[in-house]
């Protein structure tokens, strides 16, 4: 044999080693790999699991949702209802005690015109009785007393 032929037998042993030793490392990391690769599929298995709850309570969570927000709809629609017919309601109410308020008015005016007719009437019914008395001739007896003669329009 000659020194090539042993080096070459050398080198050969040499790559055999270390491919040995490379394929012993690849089997170690596939297996590590195998493991990782193992356990995230675990994972995304119990990840599944609680999730399938979670989105069924999402589910359930986003129709009663939807259900009170169709219920605040229906009460908002009816809550404007009851405003605008309150708001009638007292324009209505204004609306009538402006009109009772005028026809009050009107008709205490036209009393108090009919009240301060008469008394003025009275007035001077009982000045013209007073100064057709003082051209008769009087008794000296008798006094004449005027009730309402002594009252003024204040009075009234």
């Amino acid at each position: 044999m000659q020194p090539l032929d042993i080096a070459l037998v050398v080198a050969e042993i040499i790559l055999f080693v270390i491919l040995s030793i490379l394929g012993i490392y690849l089997i170690v990391s596939v297996k590590k790999l195998t493991r990782s690769v193992e356990s995230i599929e675990k994972n995304v298995n119990e990840l599944q699991k609680n999730t399938a709850p979670v989105l069924e309570n999402a589910v359930v969570v986003s129709g009663n949702v939807k259900e009170i927000t169709e219920s605040l709809k229906e009460q908002i629609g009816k809550v404007n209802d009851i405003i605008e017919t309150v708001k009638d309601t007292t324009e209505s109410i204004v609306g009538f005690e402006q009109k009772t308020q005028k026809k009050i008015e009107y008709q205490l005016d036209e009393t108090i015109n009919f009240v301060s007719s008469i008394v003025k009437g009275v007035r001077t019914f009982w000045s013209a009785l007073k100064g057709s008395s003082k051209r008769l001739p009087r008794d000296n007896h008798y006094k004449s007393y005027s009730p309402i003669a002594d009252t003024s329009e204040e009075d009234f």
